[in-house]
């Protein structure tokens, strides 16, 4: 939402430019006077081409990109200096005039207004507005922060951009060309103050420059974040799906009628397979964070667990396998919700959901070419929906289910692991390795931006059905057993039980040593699991789910 409005601010002050005020009687047009109020049609054709020109060139611009596989961390250096650069020359306007580039499209843009004038009729006026188009893109410093925000930006994102710019300085032209002269005369008999204004406009600009450089942005969105998640739900997402409805009346998938499909979400993955969806997606909804707004670690570094500083209460994803031994604390799983490692001889992607407190594991190596899973930033019944970055198809984190996409159907399989506190690794494994903070990504590790959210009964996203038969918030230890669906109340299996427990397909045995929980079935075969709020189960397996109560 701040870049937005800073879009149309940008556009505004276009027409501030030196190299532009001398270009606005163009704009008033011929046919009015000094006193005359009123916008001429030449002004107004003028105008609608010059906008279609700015729109066009910037999209040019932006395809170019697209065909450019480029690192995310690349578009952040790149915004940083770029917004800094701009916060610079508004300060310091002389520079801007020096560049050689900005003096070359200009002067082209100038062949191309005179051979407008030439012409005088329709088309002339048509050939000034599309050759204006440039000119005002290169001679006003303020075009680079939408070069910043929009090249770096998903397609609709950088649309919304874009057209918040072309907005604003399309009012500000009509605005001229109502007032005529007059305005014109006030901008210029005032260019101290106009000089003031750019000035502060550029100082809160290498302000938001130098933040995104050194990271600063990020610890403010953490703020956000421990100060309540829903703040994050900002109104560049409703923005978004908004203009994701243009060009179609209809949000149904041509090619999957039976389905209705969030139009933000087609625009988010343009690339998936639509025609193969369940109709679960319907329920989708945003989450406030775009597609990898919530960053997964996709280069994990591990430190010693003696050298892990937080708390021995701390509790840790553990993985053991071929003689490898990884712990994965909450306290940096909250931030990140996927981590895609190798561990032992595994490639393995380690989930976390803290709306739901769904932590499970999967086996990549169902996946062509072992790619990584993302977090797309949408959430179904308060779990999160990942995504591949192969195929871009759609996965239910809890299920671990394909429901979009080429991989419709599939389902990955669960890894063991345990849920242990870091005092247990400690003490389990004391050579264990655990995830570093050293993620690539400015988080604040300290702090829990969801703090207080799983002792409450409250929700966020409120889930379409809440069973009362537990708290809401408790967890379960989850598993799958000849197909049918069973958890148990983690908190009932109590250190050192041994249980035997019946449901319907068969007899299961349950124990607990050092922290650690084993199923098994009747002939000794271990059974993987998982762990999830009750609610969030509930909600997913009401029809067919069983519950052990070990009480």
């Amino acid at each position: 939402m701040f870049f937005f409005f800073i879009s149309i601010l940008a556009g505004i002050l276009t027409v501030l430019a030196p190299c532009i005020l001398p270009l606005l009687p163009i704009i008033i047009g011929s046919s009015n006077t000094e006193v005359e109020k009123k916008i001429s049609l030449k002004s107004l054709r003028i105008i609608f081409s010059l906008s279609v020109s700015v729109i066009v060139f910037t999209l040019l611009l932006k395809a170019s990109t697209l065909l450019i596989d480029i690192p995310n961390s690349f578009w952040t250096g790149f915004s940083g200096i770029t917004i800094t650069i701009l916060g610079l020359v508004m300060i310091f306007p002389r520079i801007w005039s020096k560049i050689p580039v900005v003096n070359k499209i200009k002067n082209s843009g100038n062949k191309s207004l005179a051979t407008g004038h030439q012409k005088a009729n329709h088309k002339g006026d048509y050939i000034v507005g599309l050759s204006l188009g440039p000119v005002f893109s290169t001679c006003s410093p303020t075009y680079l922060f939408i070069i910043a925000t929009v090249l770096p930006a998903s397609f609709g994102v950088g649309l919304i951009y874009l057209l918040g710019f072309t907005f604003g300085l399309v009012i500000s032209l009509l605005l001229v060309a109502y007032f005529g002269q007059i305005i014109v005369n006030k901008v210029t008999n005032n260019s101290k103050k106009s000089e003031i204004t750019k000035k502060v406009f550029g100082v809160i600009i290498l302000v938001v420059g130098l933040s995104i450089i050194t990271g600063l942005d990020k610890d403010f969105e953490a703020w956000i974040l421990d100060s309540g998640y829903g703040a994050t739900i900002e109104f560049e997402d409703k923005l978004i799906e908004e203009f994701g409805a243009l060009g179609s009346d209809d949000k149904k998938d041509s090619s999957n009628q039976n389905v209705e499909i969030p139009s933000y979400l087609k625009r988010v993955f343009p690339n998936t397979d639509w025609s193969q969806t369940d109709s679960s997606i319907e329920k989708a909804m945003s989450g406030g964070p775009g597609k990898d707004g919530i960053p997964a670690v996709d280069n994990p570094k591990f430190v010693l667990a003696s050298e892990f500083s937080k708390g021995d209460n701390t509790l840790a994803v553990v993985m053991n396998s071929g003689g490898v031994v990884k712990a994965y604390p909450y306290n940096i799983l909250t931030w990140h919700e996927i981590v895609n490692d190798t561990v032992g001889d595994k490639e393995v992607s380690v989930t976390f959901c803290p709306l739901c407190g769904s932590a499970v594991v999967y086996d990549r190596e169902l996946l062509e070419g072992v790619t990584t899973l993302g977090v797309s930033g949408s959430l179904i019944e308060s779990n999160m929906v990942m995504y591949d970055r192969d195929t871009e198809s759609l996965w239910q984190q809890s299920t671990g289910e394909a429901i979009a996409g080429d991989y419709f159907g599939t389902e990955l399989d669960l890894v063991q692991f345990q849920l242990l506190t870091m005092g247990e690794v400690k003490n389990n494994y004391p050579n264990a390795l655990v995830l570093s903070e050293d993620t690539g990504h400015n988080r604040d590790y300290s702090l829990n931006p969801y703090s207080g959210y799983e002792d409450s009964e409250g929700f966020i996203f409120p889930p379409s059905n809440n069973d009362t038969t537990y708290p809401s918030k408790e967890i379960m230890i989850a598993f799958d057993y000849m197909e049918i669906p069973a958890s148990i109340p983690m908190n009932q299996i109590q250190e050192g039980g041994n249980y035997t427990e019946t449901i319907s397909v068969g007899e299961i045995n349950i124990s607990k040593s050092n922290g650690e929980i084993t199923i098994s079935d009747s002939s000794g075969q271990t059974i993987p699991f998982y762990f999830e709020m009750w609610f969030s189960w509930a909600v997913q397996n009401q029809d067919n789910g069983e519950v052990i109560d070990l009480k």
